[in-house]
């Protein structure tokens, strides 16, 4: 997506009042994550894969989350962090990127989507509040079935491993649970 195509498609939005979901660069061929910021201009929008592994302009798209009106997002097979989360995307994205495990130029390019550090902070990114969204990809980087499951398994990963919010007891976390019914 280069920088012209997101000013015009953003300028289209406005006008209809629609909204706009956008997979950013992965291999910032296009630009890099100023440059898709700078033509997003504080328009809203929504970015897929935040962060994870489903892409994105590499390594730093997760800076976006700072910005007004982006609605950022996780994709679910990064929901919640555990132990398989790595070595299931490796597969994963080799399946739906058509790659070929005996290429290791294929090998390198999966292997660079997978940020072990940012996947895992995306969950507390999302107990917080600066991520907003679980979504699913339509192009084969999620899984439609298990948006709500994954989301409300990080919200108990995040309440196990982070106690309650402050606005939380000990007794319910209602908080928390509204903040997550909003992220499907």
């Amino acid at each position: 997506t280069t920088p012209s195509t997101i000013n015009s498609c953003l300028n289209v939005a406005d006008k209809f009042d629609v909204q706009v979901c956008i997979h950013t660069d992965t291999l910032n061929e296009a630009g890099f994550v100023e440059d898709t910021i700078d033509a997003i201009a504080g328009r809203t929008i929504h970015t897929f894969h935040t962060e994870g592994a489903g892409g994105g302009h590499a390594p730093d798209i997760i800076k976006i989350c700072g910005e007004k009106n982006v609605l950022p997002s996780s994709t679910n097979p990064t929901r919640p962090y555990t132990r398989n989360t790595l070595e299931e995307h490796l597969d994963m994205l080799m399946v739906c990127h058509h790659l070929d495990s005996k290429i290791p130029e294929d090998i390198a390019f999966a292997e660079s989507r997978i940020r072990r550090e940012t996947i895992a902070a995306e969950d507390i990114l999302h107990d917080v509040g600066a991520f907003s969204i679980i979504a699913s990809d339509s192009q084969a980087m999620g899984r439609v079935g298990e948006v709500i499951t994954r989301t409300f398994q990080t919200a108990h990963k995040m309440k196990v491993q982070r106690g309650p919010l402050s606005q939380d007891s000990d007794r319910n976390d209602n908080f928390r649970v509204k903040r997550y019914i909003s992220k499907v």
